[in-house]
C-alpha cells in the first residue's frame, strides 16, 4: 500500500504533465511572459520523466537537480523581467541570472552533487525568487492597474512561487542533514515538498489557462 507522501509524489508528476498540455493548447494565445512559464513547465516535465526512469532502475538522479534549479531560475528571471518592466530591477535581471549561473557552477561539485543536494544553490534561488515575487506584489499595489486580479496570470504564478519557496526554505537548507539523521523524517518533509510542488504546478496550469484581464 502506497504511503500518503508517495501518493502525493506520484500525483505531482501528472500535474506537471497537465500544466504542459494546457500550455501547449493555449500556446498561440499566451503573452510573451507566459511563454517563459511554458518553457519551464516543459523542461520540468522532461526532468521528471528522466528522474523517474533512473529511479525505477535504482540510479541516483540528484545530479539533475543543479541543472533543474539553474534553468528554473533563468526562465523565472525572464518571466519577471517582462512583468517588472520598465523598472531598474528588470534591467538588472539578466546580470543577476548570469551571476547566479556563475555561483551555481562554483558551488557545484560533481561527486557531491551525485550524493547530496546542492543546498547553497537552492537557498540562493529561493531568496532571489521570493524577492522578485515581493517586488511584483509591490508593483501591483502601487500601480492599481489590474481590474480583475483573479484573472491575472502573473498574480497566480506569484502566489504559487511565494507559498512554494517560503514553505520549502527549511527543507532546502537542512535536507542533507535530515537525510543523514532520519530517513522517516526526510520522507515526511519531502512529502510536504511534493504537496507544495503539486500546488505550484496546479497554479501554473491555471495561469496558462485563464485569459488575462485588460489593464485600466
Amino acid at each position: 500500500m502506497l504511503s500518503i507522501p508517495r501518493i502525493v509524489f506520484e500525483a505531482s508528476f501528472f500535474v506537471v504533465i497537465f500544466a504542459g498540455v494546457v500550455g501547449l493548447v493555449r500556446f498561440r494565445h499566451l503573452q510573451p511572459p507566459l511563454r517563459y512559464l511554458l518553457s519551464l513547465v516543459l523542461f520540468t516535465a522532461v526532468i521528471e520523466v528522466v528522474s523517474r526512469i533512473r529511479s525505477n532502475h535504482y540510479q541516483s538522479n540528484l545530479f539533475l537537480l543543479p541543472l533543474d534549479t539553474l534553468v528554473e531560475f533563468g526562465l523565472l528571471a525572464g518571466l519577471y523581467r517582462q512583468a517588472l518592466s520598465p523598472s531598474a530591477v528588470s534591467r538588472w535581471l539578466p546580470a543577476v541570472a548570469g551571476l547566479f549561473a556563475l555561483v551555481s557552477l562554483f558551488s557545484y561539485r560533481e561527486q557531491a552533487a551525485i550524493e547530496q543536494f546542492n543546498t547553497v544553490q537552492r537557498f540562493a534561488e529561493s531568496l532571489l525568487v521570493l524577492g522578485l515575487v515581493l517586488l511584483y506584489f509591490y508593483k501591483v499595489i502601487r500601480e492599481l492597474a489590474i481590474i480583475r486580479l483573479e484573472r491575472e496570470p502573473m498574480f497566480w504564478i506569484s502566489v504559487g512561487l511565494l507559498v512554494y519557496f517560503a514553505g520549502n526554505l527549511f527543507v532546502f537548507v537542512f535536507s542533507n542533514y535530515i537525510i543523514r539523521q532520519s530517513s522517516a523524517v526526510s520522507t515526511q518533509l519531502w512529502g510536504i515538498h511534493a504537496l507544495l510542488y503539486t500546488g505550484l504546478y496546479a497554479l501554473y496550469a491555471w495561469a496558462l489557462w485563464i485569459k488575462p484581464s485588460t489593464p485600466k
